[in-house]
């Protein structure tokens, strides 16, 4: 009996090793495929308030600007592929909001009010007067904010996955177990280690892990605050015409959500993207052909 038990341990303790292999090496894999260098893609690098923004241009500068925000954690390159979509009619400015990406994380607060006023800043220092936006999930928010409180700046908005307060995260039901009630937590979970693990591969690939390491640090001391906390009310006031996409699948933020998100809106409409998760949905390059298509067909 005793040997069954010990044999049971072994093969237990060596099918976690295989497991732990594979998806070290799957993270491996996708960080490297979602990191792969752009030669289209101009970096640059600029003081903005307590910060060094970093952010990226594609596309022709003679044409629309269009600001891409991407979700929290990641960065700007995650998106390459949706990006380089929307530079065949726009002249693209994807920016690392701070402490991600390239972009240091500087002595203010991680609020949306600052992250906002530091987007703002970005634009007038390149003089773009006004913009399209587009965002997703955190960059969705983002987009809100500033629709909210710089309305002369936004022309129009494309929000993609994303929520407006805490109530939009099912934390039940939540793949992303990091995410909690009580703010970000590594928490452990097979799903969430591998996006996790995809993440700090990322970074490390472009020699910021040490920096991500402190955001993270700086995200599990904030707490819930790191969530939004409009209401629908503040949702009624925006003028801003938005078009919102829903992932059908979403495991993260609850679809209905999203939905409810856009009809409190004024000047919004929604499109479920059908079987779409909330990561997929600007991964997948058949995702990313659908909502290139209908957000190059809104902007226009």
């Amino acid at each position: 009996m005793a040997m069954k038990l010990k044999a049971k341990e072994i093969i237990k303790f060596l099918l976690i090793i295989i497991i732990i292999s594979i998806s070290t090496g799957c993270a491996n894999f996708i960080a490297h495929d979602l990191t792969k260098p752009n030669e289209n893609i101009k970096s640059h690098k600029v003081q903005i308030n307590d910060i060094e923004m970093s952010y990226y241009t594609l596309g022709d500068k003679n044409k629309y600007p269009l600001v891409f925000l991407h979700g929290a954690l990641v960065f700007t390159d995650y998106y390459n592929d949706l990006i380089e979509n929307l530079s065949k009619e726009y002249y693209i400015i994807g920016v690392d909001i701070r402490g991600h990406g390239r972009t240091t994380i500087g002595t203010n607060s991680f609020s949306f009010t600052q992250i906002s006023k530091d987007i703002i800043d970005l634009t007038n220092r390149l003089e773009i007067k006004k913009f399209n936006m587009v965002g997703h999930s955190l960059g969705g928010i983002i987009l809100l904010h500033l629709s909210k409180d710089y309305p002369m700046k936004i022309n129009k908005g494309v929000s993609i996955a994303s929520l407006y307060n805490h109530n939009g995260i099912d934390f039940n039901n939540n793949k992303f177990k990091f995410f909690t009630e009580d703010g970000f937590k590594e928490e452990k979970g097979l799903y969430s280690n591998l996006i996790l693990k995809v993440i700090d591969k990322s970074y490390d690939r472009i020699g910021e892990l040490d920096k991500y390491e402190k955001t993270k640090a700086i995200l599990s001391e904030s707490g819930s605050i790191i969530f939004p906390d409009l209401t629908a009310s503040d949702l009624n006031k925006i003028e801003t015409p938005i078009l919102v996409f829903v992932a059908e699948k979403d495991k993260l933020i609850r679809p209905s959500h999203t939905i409810q998100m856009s009809n409190e809106l004024k000047n919004s409409k929604y499109k479920i993207i059908k079987n779409a998760n909330h990561d997929r949905i600007v991964m997948s390059k058949k995702y990313i052909k659908l909502i290139s298509t209908n957000t190059l067909e809104f902007l226009k």
